[in-house]
């Protein structure tokens, strides 16, 4: 039996309203250049700040890459990224409408289940087999494949300009990921592992 983790974050009380969502993209976990691979997301977001000028991009997390972030933030001349350092996230996936991830590698990262039961749309590169149990490619987030140069930075941006231009989509797939979330609810995991130990 496989058994999925549950999400911890508790989203009770929330309800999603399109008109509270702000153009506010977010990364949420460890800094660092190993794994998470954060300054991927830099690049990315490089490409789409000069053209939706509405839009910001925040970081959520401490490690050991936060100076050097921050420093190519600077040289890159990037006007919208903020640094929030470590957070209780609740707030940031409350307002937030799109999630990146560009890890090398996950087990299984509990941000994708967190922030789509607040309907925050995740996009993330596909180098780990878990993502494909999290996320339905073009419903409720999406997926960037490896190429043969491994990661490609213009094909996340693209997939976050087809989010950012068509308002519409971004709500369907927001209200899609929270569907999918419950999948990973505290109630729905225990009661599976209810059903095991039976």
């Amino acid at each position: 039996k496989v058994l999925h983790n549950p999400i911890t974050v508790d989203s009770s009380g929330f309800r999603y309203n399109a008109d509270n969502k702000e153009f506010a993209m977010i990364y949420v976990g460890r800094l660092d250049s190993i794994q998470k691979r954060i300054y991927r997301i830099i690049d990315v977001w490089q490409q789409l700040e000069w053209c939706h000028h509405e839009w910001n991009f925040t970081v959520v997390g401490e490690g050991a890459e936060r100076a050097s972030l921050i420093e190519l933030v600077r040289k890159k001349e990037l006007k919208h990224v903020s640094f929030e350092g470590y957070q209780y996230p609740r707030p940031y996936y409350e307002r937030a409408s799109i999630l990146l991830l560009t890890s090398d590698f996950e087990g299984f990262p509990l941000v994708l289940a967190e922030c789509m039961s607040f309907g925050v749309v995740p996009v993330v590169y596909g180098s780990f087999s878990a993502v494909y149990d999290i996320i339905d490619d073009g419903k409720d987030g999406f997926i960037i494949p490896p190429t043969s140069r491994g990661f490609d930075a213009c094909s996340m941006a693209k997939k976050i300009q087809i989010l950012m231009n068509d308002k519409a989509k971004l709500d369907r797939m927001a209200l899609s990921a929270i569907e999918k979330s419950k999948k990973f609810s505290m109630g729905r995991i225990y009661q599976q592992w209810m059903e095991i130990m039976k």
